[in-house]
């Protein structure tokens, strides 16, 4: 466990922005996807319209257990509009991609009924809201997702990763950001 802690500290220094803290925050997503997806508070990094959100926190606590639980998601700001002198409006599609597996014997985590077997889930996102930027960044977004999975549902066990099937959902996200200024 401790070979793949540092595997991953490496690889979340190798995604840290190379400007000091600039545009770098987090995002607490409230809701899930119809295959019993939900994610814990993302790493996030800003940059000329685009967010890039690391799921390091699900990363971290499934290694514990030896899941393999990566995530990542990315936006593109495609439309804004002023509504109040501090505060814009935006609109920024983008996809957010899943991968869940473990790193033990796959036989014994099917033996137990609580655990589900390894998969993926991809889906396109469209992140709408407000944001507030003055000293500090903070945005407020409703954001469905569709897209496609092969999890099971929340609490089922599956031994095929073939099953496709649609993944949809979404919820509340809230931001916050060290702006570059």
């Amino acid at each position: 466990m401790f070979k793949n802690l540092i595997g991953t500290t490496a690889l979340l220094a190798a995604l840290a922005p190379t400007h000091a803290f600039a545009g770098f925050g987090a995002t607490a997503q409230l809701g899930g996807l119809s295959d019993g997806t939900a994610w814990a508070p993302s790493l996030d990094w800003r940059a000329s319209g685009i967010t890039f959100n690391l799921q390091a926190i699900d990363t971290i606590g499934g290694l514990g257990s030896d899941q393999l639980n990566l995530g990542a998601g990315i936006t593109f700001v495609a439309l804004k509009r002023q509504i109040a002198p501090e505060v814009e409006g935006t609109m920024a599609p983008g996809a957010r991609l899943r991968y869940f597996g473990f790193m033990g014997d796959l036989g014994e985590a099917l033996d137990d009924a609580k655990m589900q077997s390894g998969g993926f889930n991809a889906v396109a996102q469209l992140r709408t809201g407000m944001e507030m930027k003055k000293g500090m960044g903070f945005g407020v977004y409703v954001v469905p997702m569709l897209g496609v999975t092969n999890l099971p549902g929340l609490g089922q066990v599956k031994a095929s990763k073939s099953e496709i099937s649609l993944a949809y959902g979404g919820g509340v996200e809230v931001s916050a950001w060290l702006l570059d200024k």
